[in-house]
């Protein structure tokens, strides 16, 4: 591959559980990257970065856990350091009871762990 990645962490859970979230709030989406060889990824393009939240079909019994950390500031994807990056999602206030699957694209590279549920509140 040419990435690699553990997917999200926290305060974004992943393996179907569906995240809690307050619509119009911004939740950190934070992860590492490595290269093939499993070196730290120090340089991501930001241009590279894509975000993309699809409607998704809430099933009733899925797992679920309350996204405890919000943020504010910037957008901008925020390298810090070793591979490690952020980027902050900044949800819509119309996102109110729905359900979203968003999905994390680097260049045309897609890892099924980039990819998390969302339920939405007020």
């Amino acid at each position: 591959p040419l990435y690699q990645t553990a997917g999200f962490t926290a305060p974004v859970d992943l393996g179907g559980v569906l995240n809690i979230a307050k619509a119009g709030q911004m939740i950190p989406l934070k992860w590492q990257l490595l290269d093939a060889a499993g070196n730290p990824v120090t340089d991501l393009d930001p241009a590279s970065v894509m975000l993309t939240a699809q409607s998704y079909a809430c099933e009733t019994g899925t797992s679920t856990d309350l996204i405890e950390t919000y943020t504010t500031g910037t957008t901008l994807l925020q390298n810090l350091g070793n591979g490690y990056y952020q980027l902050n999602w900044k949800t819509l206030k119309s996102y109110v009871n729905t359900c979203r699957q968003l999905t994390l694209t680097i260049d045309s590279w897609t890892e099924e762990s980039l990819t998390s549920l969302f339920v939405f509140s007020r």
